[in-house]
């Protein structure tokens, strides 16, 4: 197994940021050490990978030159990448969407009514159908549009000419 390792690790593409002196060096990196595998893993760090030709791009300038097309990206047209459309599927009565079924039918037991939708008299067969019904067709809805935001995203991120701007959007998105 060991043998099997070394010979992938022999074979494939270093992705170590350099030999261990390197740990807690902050001094930039010399034109000597660039080289291919050290662009691969700078833009694995700086975005989510590349394009062998992408790589082959940013090891073929200085590593300040590619540090710099990375960070100051102010400059890249990033225009064929296609805007979010919204579906029109917001509406306002979702703004304090209840967290369950129950949750739902028992404050529209005490308003009247729920999520927009009025209550039926009390004494009609299942009065409180409106309202669940309204819950769960919100709730697959919901569900819907998280996804297709989901894959307009990730999409927005693979073909991104800006892959430093993307990596930061998507950090700051979970803090």
């Amino acid at each position: 197994m060991a043998l099997a390792a070394a010979a992938v690790s022999a074979n494939g593409p270093d992705w170590s940021p350099g030999p261990a002196p390197w740990a807690g060096d902050l001094t930039p990196i010399t034109a000597n050490d660039w080289n291919y595998d050290r662009a691969a893993h700078l833009l694995s760090r700086a975005g989510f990978g590349g394009t062998p030709e992408d790589i082959q791009k940013l090891a073929d300038m200085t590593p300040a030159e590619a540090v710099r097309s990375l960070v100051e990206f102010d400059d890249i047209p990033n225009d064929h990448l296609e805007p979010f459309e919204h579906s029109g599927l917001w509406d306002e009565t979702l703004i304090n969407f209840p967290p369950s079924r129950p949750a739902a039918t028992e404050l529209a037991e005490k308003r009247g009514e729920g999520m927009g939708v009025k209550v039926k008299p009390e004494g009609v067969n299942r009065h409180m159908q409106p309202v669940s019904d309204r819950f769960f067709y919100w709730l697959r809805s919901t569900l819907l549009e998280t996804r297709r935001v989901g894959y307009w995203w990730a999409e927005r991120m693979l073909d991104t000419h800006r892959p430093l701007e993307e990596k930061m959007a998507l950090f700051w998105h979970g803090h």
